[in-house]
């Protein structure tokens, strides 16, 4: 993983069985704490205490020299004046710090005089941009005008002796001696003073507050809101001496209308404690409210009620997918952004020395590198990002291209009937292949953020001329990767071609040069190639099918076993290799082996990840409790990791869909800090990040759909979680990047995309059918208007009285099965019904069948006008039946007659029958039979009801030998 930092998580405490039951078992009331109460942190009493902040880093100094040094026993800093002067500290490396909490503590610090009678001015510096005044920007005359440092300071009120004393200043009075200064903003600790000469020491400086750290409303939802069918939950947190919620505690889910109750419910325990946010933490789970509209959820005990929100199909989020793809349109490069497209935020393009851009080797050669995106808040552009936002992008475009249509974005591209988003990603593309290199065909690290003239294509010196391979091998399978993608449109096909040929050129340059060749020093480093070698390979394999490719990957595909057992992390720059691996498998022929070891292996990863997500994580955050430079970007790229693998695999389901949701509801508000993390979207949001245009466009906000990379705990925060700071000179927690919303635009569009319910068919029996049997087969068909959606459960059910009861009940089934039978149904009239769950979680409506279960065969009886036939004369008699049932038959026919003696042709002893009707005359003929039996017509008449229950009857016909009774 490398994405600018590497950060290892806490690993989650559980609580134990033992304790969920108890708390289960509790009142509503919290215990008093004491050792047995299993709400209690560990820590002790201060344990949500603010952090103490210690300050060791030295800035600069003037009129001073200031060095290391131990006076009287004691480490510290020697400050010698010589004039006017001043010494700064930085509190968060050179970012600004949020310390406004501390309102109430103080600064402390030791310090000892070389005469005694020292003394001097402490207070901080902060620096804001677009600071506002009276309802005006506060400028200053720099370059930068729109970023201001303004100064608060106070004498310290006493004089050093010649000993080491403590100092403690309250912050209060330092922060009020400035009406326009930002505690929330600050940068620097400042020591001023006159231009006596002195001498003195200082150390052990730590601001201290007795404040805790803050928690934020309890109720956190989803502000933009839940989707139909989809899982629906809040999470209700805060320090267990504060909030009064318990396990049992019950919830309503409002409609914002009329504060009506829509649906109800019971909170349940998630975490007794949660070290990532010091909080309890209990949820509220609505899954089962499924009418769409706008509502709100409260808490009994809790007084304000949750933001609004909505629930409704996937339209819901259509414009935060508008945005978070806008968000590359407003990244553009070196191009004029105009109002027809841009509105408000519509801007001259910047560092248009692109276009004939001096290479750091060789300042006299230039090349065009202009257009592309710009990576983060400052002005650099980087192939290695660049790719990992365009291979996102694609993934998400080819698995919901319905989501990605023309004029869907209002970018200068749209009505050209290529989708917005292609367009946009040929923006990125174009920018990489300017960047390949003419002779090598590999391709360049990056251009550097500077202004000219300190602006170079980034290739090292001309005695170390660096084109890297890593870099190289990230820009051949995204450029293979968009040649898949764009070959198929009629605008787009010589373009792909063009693609194509670049990722040629750049694998050919990997396959000169199998060393590793690093970039100059600068952001994205990396000290290997191998998983961007083994990602262009795989992608290429995909791409042309030619075997150079899939030798490459089955020689190496062994040497990544290791990804399918991280349960916090699927790709980012510098690790798309998972997404060669997906890449091979939907090549033309990929190793059988291969094949196998690959499904077995994202099984086991898949499973990892559900789990993780569904049992481990508080928050539904995929990282857990890492909390790290850019972890948001992992919250995005993991489900989509997880989805793309499991749509190849035919394993795609609702537990995918429920991963995917668990991350957006955190990154739309179910978090610690009750914050949406997406501009533009939800109550409680970040309005601004850090950014080089939009931090000096004086406008109060930023365009929507900027996502930064959230909390990162770096020692100053007393909880990671709500390691956030908000500030516009924050580049650890408050900056956007490219690899942060390409993820991000696969997630919203995964549940943007409106999941069409299935239908069912019942295929057996037809409506009102009558059937003799007690143990009916019910089979059904399964459609659904989602090519990719298979059947994930059924339901069958049978009422025998109109639906007042459920007489019998499969229960919900997991499978696909197309059958089902009803055991022991009694005689009588039944409705029977099914229903079926897609594998992303939607149910069908009801299909229903009547039937009538009827295993009483019916009555027949017969009865001849004549039976016996004399005078024996040889000539034929007719012969009438009288049939009658005691039961509603679908019908009656005449079977057979059947003599038991022949004494003519059959066709002249049995005449006018018409078997297999309801014939009740024919003609049989009267002719004695030879020898001592009589001859005997057996006459027989079947009978079959409406269920298929037969009876048969048969009568006789004699022709006797005579008249004497002896036959």
């Amino acid at each position: 993983m490398n994405i600018r930092k590497k950060s290892s998580g806490f690993t989650q405490s559980i609580v134990s069985l033992f304790v969920s039951v108890s708390l289960l078992l509790m009142c509503a009331i919290p215990a008093a704490a004491d050792d047995n109460d299993p709400f209690l942190p560990p820590g002790g009493a201060d344990w949500n205490k603010l952090k103490e902040l210690a300050i060791n880093d030295f800035a600069y100094g003037y009129g001073n020299t200031v060095t290391d040094a131990t006076y009287l026993g004691k480490a510290g800093r020697k400050i010698a004046v010589d004039s006017f002067w001043g010494a700064n500290y930085t509190l968060n490396g050179w970012q600004t710090l949020d310390i406004s909490p501390y309102e109430n503590g103080t600064l402390e610090f030791d310090a000892v005089g070389a005469v005694g009678g020292e003394t001097f001015s402490v207070g901080f510096v902060d620096v804001v941009t677009e600071r506002l005044e009276g309802g005006e920007f506060f400028k200053d005359n720099d370059e930068h005008p729109h970023q201001t440092a303004v100064t608060a300071s106070i004498p310290l009120g006493e004089e050093l002796t010649t000993e080491w004393r403590h100092y403690s200043v309250p912050l209060k009075d330092i922060f009020d001696s400035n009406s326009i200064f930002s505690s929330s903003s600050v940068q620097l600790l400042n020591f001023t003073g006159d231009n006596n000469p002195k001498t003195f020491w200082i150390s052990n400086i730590v601001i201290k507050s007795p404040d805790k750290a803050a928690s934020y409303a309890p109720i956190k939802v989803n502000q933009i809101g839940y989707i139909v069918d989809g899982e629906k939950y809040a999470l209700v947190s805060g320090y267990y001496d504060e909030l009064t919620a318990m396990p049992g505690t019950p919830f309503q889910v409002k409609k914002a209308s009329d504060m009506s109750v829509a649906y109800s419910g019971a909170l349940s325990l998630v975490a007794a404690y949660d070290a990532s946010s010091g909080e309890k933490v209990l949820k509220a789970d609505f899954t089962g409210l499924n009418e769409p509209g706008e509502y709100v959820l409260t808490v009994d005990g809790i007084a304000e009620p949750s933001i609004a929100f909505q629930i409704g199909d996937g339209s819901i989020y259509s414009t935060l997918l508008k945005d978070v793809q806008k968000f590359f349109y407003f990244q553009r490069a070196n191009e004029d952004l105009l109002a027809e497209h841009a509105g408000i935020f519509a801007r001259t393009g910047d560092r248009k020395e692109d276009h004939n851009l001096p290479f750091q080797s060789d300042p006299t050669i230039t090349k065009d590198v202009s257009g592309g995106w710009w990576d983060a808040g400052d002005l650099g552009k980087y192939v290695t990002v660049g790719a990992t936002a365009i291979s996102d992008l694609l993934w998400a475009y080819e698995s919901f291209p319905s989501q990605f249509q023309d004029h869907s974005m209002n970018i200068p591209e749209s009505g050209n009937g290529i989708p917005d988003l292609l367009d946009e990603i040929k923006v990125e593309t174009d920018f990489i292949l300017k960047m390949q290199d003419e002779a090598t065909g590999g391709f360049y690290a990056y251009v550097i953020r500077d202004h000219a003239p300190n602006r170079y294509i980034m290739d090292g010196t001309a005695s170390n001329r660096l084109i890297p391979t890593f870099h190289t091998g990230a820009a051949v399978g995204a450029l293979a990767h968009a040649y898949i993608v764009m070959k198929d449109f009629p605008g787009l096909t010589d373009y792909a071609e063009t693609l194509k040929v670049a990722a040629l050129r750049g694998w050919n340059y990997l396959e000169e040069h199998p060393e590793f060749i690093p970039q100059p020093d600068g952001p994205y480093n990396s000290s290997s190639d191998v998983n961007d070698r083994f990602y262009a390979a795989a992608t290429l394999y995909r791409a042309t099918g030619e075997q150079v490719y899939n030798d490459y990957v089955v020689a190496n595909y062994l040497n990544f076993a290791s990804i399918f057992e991280d349960e916090t992390f699927s790709h980012n720059t510098g690790s798309l290799h998972r997404m060669g691996f997906y890449h091979y498998m939907m090549g033309e022929q990929p190793n059988a082996a291969v094949k196998t070891w690959f499904a077995d292996k994202f099984v086991q990863w898949r499973d990892i990840i559900i789990n993780a997500n569904r049992n481990k994580s508080v928050w539904g955050n995929s990282t857990l409790d890492g909390f790290y430079w850019g972890a948001n970007s992992n919250n995005a790229g993991i489900p989509v990791g997880l989805a793309i693998g499991s749509r190849l695999l035919g394993l795609y389901n609702e537990d995918d869909r429920n991963v995917a949701s668990g991350n957006l509801n955190y990154l739309l508000g179910i978090n610690p800090l009750q914050m949406s993390y997406i501009s533009g979207h939800g109550e409680r949001r970040v309005t601004r990040t850090i950014h080089e245009v939009y931090n000096g466009d004086y406008l109060l906000e930023m365009p929507s759909g900027y996502m930064p990379g959230g909390p990162n705990n770096n020692g100053r925060y007393t909880f990671s979680a709500k390691a956030y700071n908000g500030s516009s000179i924050d580049w650890e927690t408050n900056e956007q990047a490219l690899n942060y919303n390409s993820p991000l635009t696969f997630l919203v569009a995964m549940l943007s995309e409106s999941n069409s319910a299935p239908a069912v068919s019942i295929t057996s029996y037809e409506e009102g059918q009558a059937i003799h049997l007690n143990n009916p087969q019910i089979d059904w068909t399964f459609l659904d208007a989602d090519d990719a959606d298979v059947q994930a459960a059924y339901q069958v059910q049978a009422s025998g009285n109109g639906w007042e009861t459920v007489d019998a009940d499969s229960g919900e089934r997991a499978g696909a099965s197309g059958s089902y039978t009803l055991d022991g149904l009694a005689d009588g009239d039944w409705s029977i019904r099914v229903r079926l769950k897609d594998n992303r979680g939607a149910w069908s409506e009801w299909a229903y069948r009547s039937l009538i279960i009827d295993t009483v065969a019916p009555t027949l009886n017969v009865v001849l006008n004549k039976e016996t036939l004399w005078p024996a004369n040889n000539r034929l008699v007719k012969v009438t039946a009288t049939v009658e049932t005691g039961d509603e038959l679908s019908q009656v026919k005449l079977l057979s007659i059947t003599p038991n003696v022949v004494v003519d042709s059959y066709e002249s002893m049995v005449q006018e029958a018409d078997f297999g009707t309801f014939d009740t005359e024919f003609m049989l003929l009267a002719k004695k039979a030879k020898g001592k039996d009589p001859l005997v017509y057996t006459i027989t008449y079947r009978a079959i009801d409406r269920a298929g229950n037969v009876t048969e009857a048969s009568v006789t016909v004699t022709v006797p030998h005579d008249q004497s009774g002896n036959k």
